[in-house]
């Protein structure tokens, strides 16, 4: 059941909101009800993640910190150094490297 809501926006967005719901032939309303429960889902999601991360042991925090720094790297497309296990003095200190 749909219930009554008063939101205030800029002229910009409102404009813009007119904008789409003119070329698309939806309402706004129904618009703005689609791109808020869009919105809502993911912040949920995230919300519930953090909350799970704290239920997590150490091993499983820093195994999910990794998988969420793999995405950050395909996202940008990031490669970082393949030998940093072994020249780790190198890339922290700037000692001389060591061979493989």
């Amino acid at each position: 059941m749909l219930q009554r809501t008063q939101l205030m926006l800029d002229e910009e967005t409102k404009n813009d909101l007119l904008y789409l719901s003119q070329m698309t032939n939806r309402s706004m309303s129904e618009l703005v009800r689609s791109f808020v429960a869009e919105k809502v889902k993911k912040e949920k999601k995230k919300v519930s993640q953090k909350s799970r991360t704290s239920k997590m042991s150490g091993a499983e925090a820093l195994l999910a910190l990794v998988k969420e720094a793999e995405e950050i790297d395909r996202k940008y497309g990031y490669e970082g150094p393949t030998d940093a296990s072994i020249n780790h003095d190198y890339y922290l200190y700037g000692l001389p490297k060591k061979k493989k």
